[in-house]
């Protein structure tokens, strides 16, 4: 089990790549250098704040546009479900799965650059998906070119928030996702809009000028010295190997894995399960923004008792029991009005999910870590994604009907409750012996300092 000292002390002498740059060599660096350690929960910390925001917005809102282009393109292909859904799980898929290659680029080229990198390449993802001829295309263009680029762009971002944030980590957090989640809100009826005036190409071309936004949120970015001292980052830090013997993050990268995949189920199949119910398309959309609000509203409610001690690790829980429930109640009745309930449900465990994974992976792993465990959680979520989806799809064309899949899914997140209540099991056991370990070192030093004297 990794000992959280160890961490700690590793936190302190870890430099992100922007920590390198320049050595103290003279009283104007140090100033510059003091001048941004107050940046610390302030000052500039909330300028990356936004960039974060900005960077998620966009990356959120072109990810929400599939679940309304997944029925127009099923109807203009006029092939079968699983072969449509295959488009928008591989680009969740590939913005997670880009994880661990977005941290090696962070390590050395950088927060900013990274990100620049990402929006880039998501941009000419959704541009060449114009010119698509049939599905197998937007695999690579839709799918992979883009969700490439998304995945480079946020890594780096959430990165940032650590290191400009500490004691308001949480709150900060959970605000910025909440920010970034409105794009949820207006995604599905915005895109139902485009595609009935311009069409799912002219769509995808909007798509294109918002992800090339993200190089606002990149340009907002700016380098942040610690300390003058140089540190040599090594293969080993940048891929935290030493932590994949970890039993706890184990059992925490396998939760990832199997809740994903019945939220990603859920997230996409959603308006085309409503529409075969026979919801209309523009009622179905709006779905879409009934999950995007209490996303919203939920983030807001984290940011204030997110720093509860072990509230966020209830609530993480809670909220795969309860997205495993909603997959599985979207089948109990087809009405619009229960639709609306269950996805409003929905929307909350999926708000407490995004909010609360990244803090809680540093609190249980360390910054210095962040990166790498991170990496492994993105990785695990993609893997997840590009399961589920298509194997829902699939059983639908199989089957005639979404009551297979939905039902799988949601075992499946039941299992990851289990797992991830073990992890708590693990990791307040090991809170509580630091504790034991903490108050013993302080009880016996004032003795033996007065035995030596």
């Amino acid at each position: 089990m990794m000992e959280r000292k160890d961490c700690a002390d590793a936190e302190k002498h870890a430099l992100s790549p922007e920590d390198e740059e320049l050595p103290v060599t003279n009283n104007k660096d140090t100033k510059n250098n003091n001048r941004r350690a107050k940046d610390v929960d302030s000052g500039y910390a909330w300028v990356i704040a936004l960039s974060v925001t900005i960077q998620l917005f966009f990356m959120f809102y072109t990810m929400n546009t599939f679940p309304v282009l997944f029925v127009e393109m099923h109807d203009y292909f006029k092939v079968g479900r699983s072969q449509i859904a295959w488009i928008g799980s591989i680009q969740t898929a590939m913005v997670f799965l880009t994880g661990p290659f977005s941290n090696v680029v962070t390590q050395k080229l950088g927060v900013k650059v990274t990100m620049c990198i990402g929006a880039i390449i998501a941009t000419i993802g959704q541009c060449a998906s114009f010119f698509a001829t049939d599905p197998y295309y937007l695999y690579i263009s839709y799918g992979v070119i883009t969700g490439i680029g998304s995945g480079l762009s946020h890594l780096p971002a959430v990165y940032s928030l650590g290191l400009y944030f500490e004691k308001r980590r949480y709150f900060v957090t959970a605000m910025v996702f909440a920010g970034g989640a409105t794009a949820v809100m207006i995604a599905s009826p915005l895109t139902q809009y485009l595609v009935e005036t311009i069409g799912w190409r002219g769509s995808l071309l909007i798509n294109a000028g918002l992800c090339l936004q993200i190089m606002v949120a990149a340009a907002l970015q700016r380098p942040k010295h610690l300390t003058g001292k140089k540190v040599k980052v090594n293969f080993r830090d940048i891929f935290a190997i030493h932590l994949l013997k970890d039993v706890k993050l184990s059992l925490y990268t396998i939760n990832t894995f199997l809740w994903s995949q019945g939220l990603m189920i859920v997230l996409i199949l959603t308006v085309d399960y409503a529409v075969s119910t026979g919801i209309s398309r523009d009622d179905a959309a709006l779905l879409m923004t009934t999950m995007g609000i209490s996303t919203v509203m939920v983030r807001v409610v984290i940011a204030f008792v997110g720093n509860i001690p072990r509230a966020s690790w209830w609530m993480f829980n809670f909220s795969s029991l309860m997205h495993g429930s909603c997959g599985a109640l979207l089948l109990a009745c087809h009405n619009l009005i229960f639709y609306h309930s269950v996805i409003a449900a929905f929307g909350i465990s999926y708000g407490i999910k995004i909010a609360i994974l990244a803090s809680l992976t540093m609190e249980m792993f360390g910054l210095h870590n962040f990166l790498a465990v991170y990496s492994f959680q993105m990785f695990a979520s993609g893997l997840g994604g590009l399961v589920g989806t298509p194997l829902a799809g699939w059983a639908y064309d199989v089957s005639g009907s979404y009551v297979p899949g939905f039902l799988v899914s949601a075992g499946i997140v039941y299992l990851s409750v289990v797992l991830f209540s073990i992890v708590m099991y693990l990791e307040f056991k090991q809170q509580n012996a630091e504790v034991i370990n903490d108050t013993a070192e302080e009880s016996i030093g004032p003795v033996v300092q007065e035995c030596l004297s």
